[in-house]
């Protein structure tokens, strides 16, 4: 069986983080499944290699999409595909779309719901399953999205809304979908591992800082002027309680451009990391005495470990993620003065407070969460017959 993982890259941290997630879980199922990718200017072919034996040929440009016609390659075309490591749609057993946020207005997202259309109605009629893992989705403001997210979604063999607001968004638009279910992030389930070079004896404040934070998807403008100077202040705060603080790269060249930014504002420059595998990403949030995040799974990262993690938000998914951690006193928002931001950090530092053990006991929940969610996942994949009957590990 072949397998396409959509909507994952390699730069950002989460997606790459999600990729792990996903393959973990379907080795243990399905033994012999390989994965397919499809080319992404963010993922090069030395890095798809390392999770997928296949990339997907993209049979579209622009609104013009052929994919249909793969269905009518010859066999003999698809095995000498096959051995130059290429796949279409029609070799494709199963789409899990992974996409994080990528369906939503601040991404304007005409041509991307345009294709999914397609991909969701041609699954449907070849009796493949196309699955959705939780994230984010909405709102949808463009009157020919909406229809064909009316018309279509309704064809997915499964659909995780990370939070209720997504889950809202969709049943608007096509009403209650019995594909359609509510799960939080899956990441939680994965593990991370710790650098070896940290010194472990020393107390780190992780700062993950978001370039989307000072970009025009940002709803809340507000934070154009605000952003920068509060990251600043976090790290003099921090350094002013004894900790030492330090830049964490989550993404890639955006981030760190805005990361040089904020170090100009010190004499004395925050050490900055950069370019570590995802699991060691989330090892180092998880090994650190403080964490200030505006990277989705950076927060994540450290909530479900049991870290009270400040917050900044540029979209919905913040708020809706902090309140199921119940911690929404922790998310900052652009009016926050540098004296509730020292406030704020207090809270997030004191030990055996009530916020931290709401955090510990949301994090067990959220984690049973997303172990039903894969249970439901499986059930779903096994309706079709390609998923049934493989000896399970």
């Amino acid at each position: 069986m072949i397998i396409e993982i959509k909507g994952v890259e390699f730069e950002n941290k989460g997606s790459h983080l999600m990729l792990l997630a996903i393959i973990r879980q379907i080795r243990l199922w399905w033994p012999s499944a390989e994965f397919a990718l499809t080319h992404s200017a963010k993922a090069s072919p030395e890095q798809r290699i390392t999770a997928a034996k296949f990339r997907k040929l993209n049979l579209r440009k622009n609104y013009i999409d052929i994919s249909r016609l793969s269905y009518f390659f010859p066999s003999v075309l698809r095995r000498f595909l096959k051995s130059l490591g290429l796949v279409t749609e029609s070799d494709v057993d199963m789409i899990i779309d992974a996409s994080g946020f990528s369906y939503s207005d601040q991404w304007q997202p005409k041509l991307r719901i345009y294709h999914l259309k397609n991909e969701l109605t041609r699954f449907y009629l070849y009796s493949k399953p196309y699955i959705f893992l939780p994230q984010a989705f909405g709102p949808f403001t463009d009157k020919i999205s909406q229809r064909r997210i009316t018309n279509s979604f309704k064809y997915a063999a499964l659909i995780c809304a990370r939070e209720r607001e997504s889950l809202a968004h969709i049943q608007d638009l096509t009403g209650p979908l019995e594909c359609l279910h509510e799960y939080n992030d899956f990441t939680n389930l994965t593990e991370g591992v710790i650098p070896g070079a940290l010194d472990r004896g020393k107390m780190w404040a992780c700062i993950v800082p978001n370039n989307n934070m000072i970009k025009s998807q940002n709803v809340n403008k507000t934070w154009i002027k605000r952003y920068e100077s509060i990251l600043a202040e976090a790290v003099s705060y921090y350094r002013e309680k004894g900790l030492i603080p330090f830049f964490l790269n989550h993404e890639g060249k955006k981030d760190a451009e805005l990361i040089d930014r904020v170090n100009s504002y010190f004499d004395d420059p925050v050490p900055v990391v950069d370019g570590l595998h995802p699991l060691l990403v989330k090892g180092l949030i998880g090994a650190s005495e403080a964490v200030f995040s505006s990277r989705y799974h950076g927060c994540v990262s450290a909530l479900s470990q049991g870290i009270a993690c400040i917050g900044t938000s540029w979209s919905h998914k913040y708020e809706l993620l902090y309140r199921q951690y119940d911690a929404t006193d922790l998310l900052l928002g652009p009016t926050t003065s540098e004296q509730k931001l020292r406030l704020a950090i207090d809270a997030s530092l004191e030990k055996d407070s009530s916020i931290g053990r709401s955090i510990e006991v949301n994090a067990i929940g959220l984690k049973n969460r997303s172990g039903v969610m894969w249970s439901h996942f499986k059930i779903v994949a096994e309706r079709y017959a390609t998923f049934r009957g493989e000896r399970e590990l």
